[in-house]
């Protein structure tokens, strides 16, 4: 599973993220939860190390989990503060929808990253996808953890100048966030000019085909895999 195809693994992302958005109950989402994480021990290398930026996003999860079973009145009272609904079974139930499938599209998408982006270039490119468009989404793909990492840089910075963000007013925060901001745009400002020149100086767009030094290759387990992905998907959209 791990030498899966991209083209399947994409296929995967694909049907498993809109299981995720049609599904409303929590039983079923949760079942798919699990479905998603079996597939992602089974294709990423490392599964440790593959589920640490997950650890970044339980927070973010718990907060929504909380804004749903709150700001949720409608249903039978759970908890009640005098005489004031707090919490609901339909907000409890909405908060684990929510969460789920958050969880979901997530580990989807880090199925993702389990392959290389040549890979995935060529894997869009082979699905007949227009090759400016696949580049497109590689290149967006890459400037992100490009932009991430200055932005740690641009931030402990201005740290090691003695500035600190947390305790300041809402006047020196403003101004602390824009001479942060400030160096990150300009430096994805200069990085999209470098690299719109080496697009040119390859004749980028020039032809309305290009030619590519490896093709990727279909083998029998991902011809099983595509078809038991879609006839799954298919039947439990149908069975819902």
């Amino acid at each position: 599973m791990k030498e899966l195809d991209p083209r399947s693994k994409l296929l995967m992302v694909i049907c498993i993220s809109t299981l995720a958005i049609v599904y409303q109950d929590p039983l079923r989402l949760m079942y798919l939860t699990f479905f998603t994480l079996m597939v992602f021990f089974l294709v990423t290398p490392d599964f440790k190390k593959g589920l640490r930026p997950l650890e970044k996003i339980l927070p973010l999860m718990l907060v929504l989990f909380l804004v749903q079973c709150l700001f949720t009145w409608k249903g039978r009272p759970l908890l009640t503060v005098q005489g004031i609904r707090i919490v609901t079974d339909l907000g409890l139930t909405m908060g684990v929808v929510v969460v789920l499938r958050i969880m979901v599209i997530i580990l989807a998408g880090m199925i993702l990253l389990s392959s290389s982006e040549r890979d995935f270039l060529l894997a869009l490119v082979q699905w007949k996808v227009p090759y400016e468009i696949a580049f497109m989404v590689m290149v967006g793909l890459h400037f992100i953890p490009i932009l991430r990492e200055e932005a740690l840089n641009v931030y402990y910075a201005v740290q090691m100048r003695g500035t600190e963000l947390t305790g300041s007013l809402c006047k020196q925060k403003l101004k602390l966030y824009t001479s942060i901001m400030l160096p990150i745009i300009s430096g994805a400002v200069s990085r999209a000019e470098q690299m719109a020149i080496a697009m040119e100086a390859r004749a980028f767009r020039a032809y309305p085909q290009r030619s590519y030094m490896r093709k990727l290759q279909l083998k029998k387990i991902d011809y099983v895999v595509q078809i038991t992905v879609v006839l799954g998907s298919i039947i439990l959209l149908i069975c819902r």
